[in-house]
Order: C-alpha cells, then structure tokens, then sequence
C-alpha cells in the first residue's frame, strides 16, 4: 500500500531488527541504497543486514561501506522482524532475495522507478526523486542521522551515479543540496567518479572495440543499437559486468535519441539496456518486453530467447513507438 516517508519511518523506528535487500543486476543506486540504510540504522541501535543476491561489480568495492552487504547464504538463518526492498520495481527484482521474505513480501518497499507496481505492506515510491539513495537521504535526516565521511561517501555514491555524475535530466536542485550536504560531510566525490568511471581494463577496452563493430545507426540516425554476443565475451575474457557502461556511449553519439545494447549473458539470456537523450519514454519498450525502470533508462532480461530474434523484435517495438514523437 502506497504510504507517505513519514508513515515508512514511523514503522522503522519500531524495527529492531532490519533485513534490507536490493536487486540483482546491482547498480551504484541500488548498492548504495542498501549500504547505506543497514548503516543508518545501526547507528539508531537497531540490528541491520543488506543483501543483494547478485555478484557486485569488482570497483564498487573500492567504496566505503560496499562490504556491509551479504549474499543471500550468508542470511539464510538471520531472524528480523522488518524487511525491506530497495531500488527495485516488482518483486522478482530482488532474485533469490526473495527466499528470505517470510510472508512472500517485504514490509517495505522504498523506490524511484515509475514503473513501480507496489508490492509490499508500506510501499514508497516517487519517480520525482532522482535515485532511491535521494529517499534513503531523507530518511537518514528524519532520523537524525550523524554522518560519518564513510556514510556520507556510500550515500554519494548513489546520488552521483544515478543522475549520470550529475549531468542527467533527473539533477535538481534537491540533487545538488544534498550532494553539497554529503560532501561537507566528508564524502569524496573524486574517489566514486574514480572508482565508477576509470576502471576499464584492457579487456573490455577490446570487448568494447567489438561491440562497436556491430553498432547499427537507423531512423535518420535517431535510433542506434549494438549487441554483444556470448562468444564476444568469452572471446576476450569478460563478463557482463564489464560491459556496464557501454550503452551511455551509444547515446552519446550526435543526434540519437534512443540507445540500445543487447548482450547475451548467459548463453540463452539475452539482457537489454535502453537508454533516450531528450524525449522517448523507454520504460515503454522495457514493459512490452517484461522489464521496466525510467523514461531516460530502462531494461528488460528476456531467458530462453535467441539474440537474433530479441534484436528483431526490440527494434521493430523501437521503431513503432519513435513513429509517436
């Protein structure tokens, strides 16, 4: 049920012990928001566990405060009386998290995704907050919360990542506030951009150098997409998580207006990242294929699909739905 921040940190406080989870597929939102919370908390005296039940990206860890967070073995006899969502629209979102719950669904939810579809007891979610940390922000300032430089610098991290290190369309005033608030408070905002934006390896460097190889500009070069294939990422020995960023470049291209990256990861899983520069609302396409998120970045994994075909009908949906604006 959709209830205002006030009624959510109303039923935290009567929590004492707390079970916070994110989604798998972890971005810097979705990994700040769980640290950040299980360190908020236990600063309030109560007991607190994040978990996301996915590998965390290797550079994250450089980040204060990332090691809070568990794997869903290590929680499997972890007693708690509240449990709560983070970052993820629906329920399947959080994999195998989802073990824990012992009713089926958390307690909480706490979200920014307009796609959201409320599946828990107090369900808080404003797609006008730039990233999920923006809300874990207000809560922490409810509470009363002291910063220390490593809570400030976890809570950064989200903010900074999900408004595209502040030059996204979701950078409002609040974004800036905050952020000045964090980095008075000893967050590094260097040591985030550092760790997030300056990490490729020479691997990647090649895996990427691939993926452009099969870069498509079409629509009057409003639309461009690319696809990695399996073989691409065995061929130079990475994994998806070595193609995060790969989809921002295909927007930065002049002139395109909608950004696609296919990548088959598994083999038979085909994962797909949409990304829009002024105008297209491309939550609409990740819907149509099962997934969701924001009208300037969305995605969608589609299991037991062939590349070939996904590409095929992801790009015909794209077009159909350009034909609009």
């Amino acid at each position: 049920m959709l209830r205002k921040l006030d009624e959510v940190v109303e039923r935290l406080k009567k929590a004492k012990k707390v079970l916070i989870m994110g989604h798998i597929k972890p971005d810097g939102d979705d990994i700040s928001s769980v640290a950040t919370l299980a360190l908020m908390l236990r600063k309030t005296g109560k007991e607190a566990e994040g978990c996301i039940a996915d590998n965390i990206p290797w550079f994250y860890k450089e980040i204060p405060g990332v090691s809070v967070i568990k794997n869903v073995d290590d929680l499997a006899n972890y007693e708690y009386d509240t449990s709560i969502t983070v970052d993820a629209s629906e329920i399947s979102r959080i994999g195998d998290s989802v073990k824990l719950l012992k009713n089926g669904k958390p307690d909480i939810t706490l979200d920014h995704h307009k796609t959201n579809v409320g599946f828990g007891e107090y369900d808080f979610y404003d797609s006008n907050y730039a990233a999920t940390a923006v809300i874990v922000y207000e809560i922490g300032k409810m509470l009363g919360i002291e910063y220390t430089p490593e809570l400030a610098e976890i809570n950064l991290l989200g903010i900074a990542t999900d408004t595209g290190f502040f030059k996204y369309s979701n950078t409002d005033r609040k974004v800036f506030q905050y952020a000045s608030e964090l980095v008075g408070a000893g967050a590094n905002i260097q040591h985030i951009a550092s760790a997030v934006l300056e990490h490729k390896t020479l691997n990647e460097i090649k895996l990427q150098s691939e993926m452009i190889n099969t870069l498509k500009v079409e629509e009057n070069g409003k639309l461009a997409w690319a696809y990695i294939s399996y073989d691409m990422f065995k061929r130079n020995n990475c994994t998806d998580e070595d193609a995060g960023g790969f989809v921002s470049d295909i927007r930065a291209l002049y002139g395109v207006e909608v950004a696609i990256l296919f990548i088959e990861w598994p083999e038979n899983q085909v994962n797909i990242s949409f990304r829009s520069k002024n105008y297209v609302d491309v939550s609409e396409i990740a819907l149509a294929f099962g997934g969701g998120g924001h009208e300037r970045a969305s995605g969608c994994s589609c299991k037991g699909e062939k590349l070939e075909e996904m590409m095929e009908k992801v790009i015909a949906k794209t077009k159909e739905i350009l034909k609009k604006y």
